[in-house]
């Protein structure tokens, strides 16, 4: 049936593009939630990592057009690492088997610096930094105990995709279809991971990258203008002019504007003598007029309560020194950095009720991935 064969293969590329869509979508937001710890700060005291730590995925409601420029980005970062990882397998294995091997182990090592540089730097399209090495050389412990971690499950990824898409004659139908749950969960597991290796990665290169303040820019002095003078203005010529009018003229020597009415008008004269008006005669004091239905009885204020001077001292003390909670609300620096950010957290985020549509849509993509792939090797034209 080779008239079928052309169909379906281009309704395996839309499916395709819908599951990269999604996978690229929650795969960002699970990394980007991962790296934000939550917005309530901590007691001086501190509290464990647990207590304060988003377990949960902040999950953005977005249009599905929204998706694209995702998927351009994160299809841009595994294309530009996958080239150089290929490379080094051919370089050190030539065609052998091993060569596989080799390319998968540089991705695991490249992938992570090319996301990270591009997530924390101005301009997400920048696929290094090399700022973000030296912050992994600062915390070699957790940027070791991430790539240990990470290895097997980004390993059972490659796997079991592979296994369902790419070389489907070693497995049956039915052992796709159960690869596929767990495809998903590897895939948002190694999401959080990277993600918590950038929360970890945040501390440092804040502090590395803290602008410094602007210098206060330094104003030019203007020269003073000269005081005015009638002869020389600002802006107008030095030259006399036989149309100005003297600056002292009276309206009355001024031309009168004729009116149809009143005939010849003009204004008042002004005094340039500078002597103080006249003084006016005071004004009659108003008159208040008094009925017999009126209070004349002024309001009393109560006195001011009696606080004992221990009350005092009490509130000068609270006051001097605020409470715990208060110390809380208003501090400004970030939670300290977490010792242990590869804990439970990683995984018990899976068990959450919102991250139960992400992981079966993409097991559902997945699934659908496999059986369509399938349907083209039996329809294959030999």
């Amino acid at each position: 049936m080779p008239h079928i064969f052309v169909p379906v293969l281009a309704f395996t590329w839309i499916i395709g593009f819908a599951v990269v869509l999604h996978v690229a979508h929650y795969f960002l937001a699970i990394v980007e939630s991962s790296a934000t710890g939550t917005a309530r700060n901590l007691s001086w005291d501190g509290r464990p990592f647990r207590e304060w730590i988003r377990d949960g995925v902040n999950w953005p409601d977005e249009p599905i057009a929204d998706w694209f420029l995702k998927a351009l980005f994160l299809s841009y970062l595994t294309t530009l690492w996958v080239g150089p990882a290929m490379l080094i397998g051919y370089l050190a294995a030539g065609t052998s088997p091993w060569a596989t091997v080799i390319a998968a182990a540089a991705f695991w090592i490249l992938f992570p610096i090319g996301l990270l540089s591009a997530m924390s730097s101005e301009d997400r399209w920048t696929p290094f930094r090399i700022s973000l090495l030296g912050a992994m050389a600062r915390r070699p412990i957790k940027t070791l105990g991430f790539y240990l971690l990470s290895a097997p499950v980004l390993a059972v990824v490659f796997l079991t995709l592979d296994l369902m898409l790419i070389h489907t004659e070693r497995t049956a139908m039915t052992w796709a279809l159960a690869l596929a749950p767990a495809a998903a969960a590897m895939l948002f597991i190694y999401a959080r991971l990277l993600g918590r290796l950038g929360l970890v990665m945040s501390y440092i290169m804040v502090d590395e990258e803290e602008p410094e303040p602007p210098r206060p820019r330094k104003r030019k002095r203007r020269k003073p203008l000269h005081a005015y003078d009638e002869r020389h203005r600002f802006g107008i010529p030095t030259e006399p002019n036989p149309e100005d009018v003297p600056t002292t003229a009276q309206p009355v020597d001024m031309p009168a504007l004729e009116s149809p009415i009143d005939g010849p008008v003009t204004g008042y004269d002004v005094d340039y003598s500078g002597k103080l008006p006249p003084d006016e005669e005071p004004k009659p004091r108003p008159v208040v007029h008094k009925f017999d239905d009126e209070d004349d009885t002024p309001i009393t204020v109560l006195p001011p309560p009696d606080v004992a001077n221990t009350d005092r001292d009490r509130l000068a003390a609270e006051l001097a020194k605020p409470s715990q909670r208060e110390i809380e609300l208003y501090l400004r620096e970030r939670p300290t950095e977490p010792a242990n950010p590869y804990g439970a957290e990683a995984v018990t985020f899976l068990f959450d009720a919102k991250s139960l549509d992400p992981w079966l849509r993409i097991t559902l993509g997945f699934m659908a991935l496999a059986a369509l792939q399938r349907a083209l090797d039996a329809l294959r034209p030999i």
